[in-house]
């Protein structure tokens, strides 16, 4: 690797690991030339670099800057959440918040077909990216589909593969509703968003090829970090369209 390019990684990884922080001035040349055993020409090579993937920006007199980096979102790609997160958001990890028997609303009641009084489990999950909360779901199961369940496999992102082949369910098809919210109460305490932030919920239900009801999954995405993308085939051509 060439010195401008170790300069230069080092300093782009800093900057998108927020090491330095959006309007913090970068170390004046001497020091990089110091720290990094390299010369003023490389130095400058390596920042001119930097502004050209808009990531800082110099000042004649005053030195570099590091520019405000809008984050990019990560695209959530016709409802395949495990693959498009492997693909897009590697380095997310997920949290269980918790896991019970619950008696569900009369919403989740209506979609899985169950009795009044039958009981469902609940995991309630987070997914956090660069340390931040990005997402979070409500997992609602049948306790007839849930006794390979356990808090290891509820935090793999892989979850909904998993679970369908322990449970040994043949999934054929599912239906998604997608809405455009404020955050409520909720959404403020586990995403640390503000109260009426734009936030994405989704309701998908999965179902067998008899048409049975085998869970239904409540996400809610923050509305800066996530977006959801789904592609239609009309003819021979893609139209892609982002939610």
């Amino acid at each position: 690797m060439s010195e401008y390019n170790r300069l230069y990684n080092s300093l782009r990884n800093q900057i998108l690991g927020r090491h330095y922080a959006a309007g913090q001035k970068l170390p004046p040349e001497r020091l990089l030339c110091e720290d990094f055993g390299v010369s003023r020409i490389t130095a400058r090579h390596a920042i001119r670099l930097l502004q050209e993937q808009g990531l800082v920006e110099r000042f004649q007199g005053r030195g570099t800057y590091v520019r405000n980096i809008k984050p990019q979102k990560v695209s959530i790609v016709n409802c395949d959440f495990s693959n498009s997160i492997l693909k897009n958001a590697s380095h997310l990890k997920r949290k269980l918040i918790s896991c019970q028997k619950v008696s569900p609303p009369p919403s989740i009641t209506e979609y899985l077909n169950l009795n009044k009084n039958d009981e469902c489990l609940l995991a309630k999950r987070l997914d956090i990216i660069n340390d931040e909360p990005a997402a979070y779901d409500r997992a609602f199961i049948p306790i007839k589909y849930s006794s390979s369940i356990n808090d290891k496999m509820l935090i793999k992102i892989d979850f909904f593969e998993l679970w369908a082949e322990a449970e040994n369910l043949n999934i054929s098809y599912g239906t998604e509703s997608i809405e455009a919210i404020g955050a409520n109460s909720e959404a403020v305490e586990i995403l640390k968003v503000k109260p009426d932030s734009p936030i994405l919920l989704t309701v998908e239900t999965s179902y067998d090829s008899n048409g049975n009801a085998l869970a239904v999954f409540e996400s809610v995405y923050r509305g800066d970090m996530i977006k959801l993308t789904s592609t239609n085939y009309r003819g021979d051509k893609n139209v892609k369209i982002t939610n």
